[in-house]
């Protein structure tokens, strides 16, 4: 926070299930609404009574107070609404903390500035606040994405696992008597996570054959043999909030040689990227490397051929996409800035193949979190 008033607060208002900047800020989860203040070296948090004592064990907030002790019980007789009690609650907060200035985030709630205001303090609205802070992870930061990205390989093992297994009967694949539908390995997926105790409430894709050239369609139905399988798993620890994401494409039976070159070109893609990724590096850079490789080997332009529709990658933390972006924004790579690297290539009539890898920004390259192999046919 860059504020030139020492009489500036930091302010955050909501539930950190959501909210990630707030759980960033406090290490406290919790579903209903609290209040985090911030001010020449004083943090605050304020919970409800029944949330004390669970705060002050499991906050990372000095200083842990009630609702309570600003009155709130006598408000809500008072004013026979929560959402007032609540609001004139955050009122008292920010006054006894000596703020005259408030630092929000652009979701702030319009309900809050409004009264806050009109009590005398002055909002300042910043989309970008704590993104920055937030970008640079610390190794416990990083040690918690790289333990979530081991149970997304682990997932992505038991369904590789399964496509393997598989046998061909008239054209589509079955397992253990049963045909194998996308529904089946993104089941299995899901439990394995679950029992590795990572939160796949973002369910993974598993896209199978022609419609998977929509890169964010999930995928259903029975697989056939030759058809490329994407499979990406993108999980949240339960235990530490931080995110993974992986994305491997496979497939069972003769893909032919149309596929085969996508994938050749994906890799390639993928390892030119990587070969620009450093701090002090733009995104756009890296994603311009992306596409001089597609423009080579002919997968650029108009026509129904394999085109590549999206950015190179993007951050990954407590949010499963958070700053920086990596794509034709000029935005340039920090240290220890943990992103995606996953390019693709999009053909309506065959399907479509996409490989991305995590990797964290280093001063001179990169440290790859991603070790699950990248191979093809099965």
């Amino acid at each position: 926070m860059t504020h030139d008033s020492q009489l500036t607060a930091l302010l955050l208002v909501g539930e950190s299930y959501s909210d990630q900047t707030l759980f960033y800020k406090t290490r406290f989860l919790a579903g209903d609404p609290f209040i985090y203040i911030e001010r020449d070296g004083r943090r605050t948090l304020v919970v409800s009574s029944m949330e004390r004592g669970r705060a002050e064990k499991e906050s990372s907030v000095p200083e842990v107070r009630s609702f309570d002790d600003f009155g709130y019980r006598d408000l809500l007789r008072e004013l026979k609404d929560r959402g007032r009690a609540f609001t004139a609650v955050l009122g008292r907060i920010v006054r006894e903390s000596g703020a005259e200035r408030l630092a929000v985030k652009g979701s702030f709630p319009a309900l809050y500035a409004d009264y806050l205001r009109a009590e005398g303090f002055s909002i300042d609205i910043d989309p970008q606040l704590l993104v920055r802070q937030r970008r640079a992870k610390g190794p416990e930061e990083i040690e918690a994405i790289e333990e979530a990205q081991r149970a997304t390989e682990r997932a992505a093992g038991r369904a590789v696992e399964m496509l393997a297994a598989s046998e061909e009967r008239g054209g589509v694949l079955y397992l253990d008597g049963e045909q194998l539908t996308s529904e089946a390995l993104r089941s299995e997926i899901e439990v394995t996570l679950l029992r590795d105790g990572v939160d796949s409430a973002h369910s993974p894709i598993v896209a199978a054959g022609p419609g998977a050239a929509d890169p964010h369609w999930s995928g259903d139905g029975p697989i056939r043999a030759g058809q490329a399988v994407v499979l990406d798993i993108f999980p949240r620890s339960k235990r530490t909030r931080y995110c993974a994401d992986m994305t491997r494409t496979v497939v069972k039976g003769d893909p032919g040689p149309e596929l085969r070159s996508m994938h050749q070109a994906v890799l390639e893609a993928q390892e030119a990227a990587l070969a620009r990724v450093r701090a002090g590096a733009s995104g756009r850079s890296v994603h311009e490397a992306v596409q001089a490789v597609f423009a080579r080997r002919g997968f650029s332009g108009g026509g129904p051929g394999p085109r590549y529709l999206h950015g190179t990658g993007h951050g990954v933390g407590l949010d499963l996409h958070e700053a920086p972006h990596v794509g034709d924004v000029d935005e340039e790579l920090v240290e220890n800035d943990v992103v995606t690297i996953e390019p693709g290539l999009y053909a309506p009539a065959v399907g479509a193949v996409r490989i991305e890898d995590l990797v964290v920004v280093t001063r001179d390259g990169y440290r790859n979190l991603t070790r699950f192999p990248k191979g093809f046919e099965l």
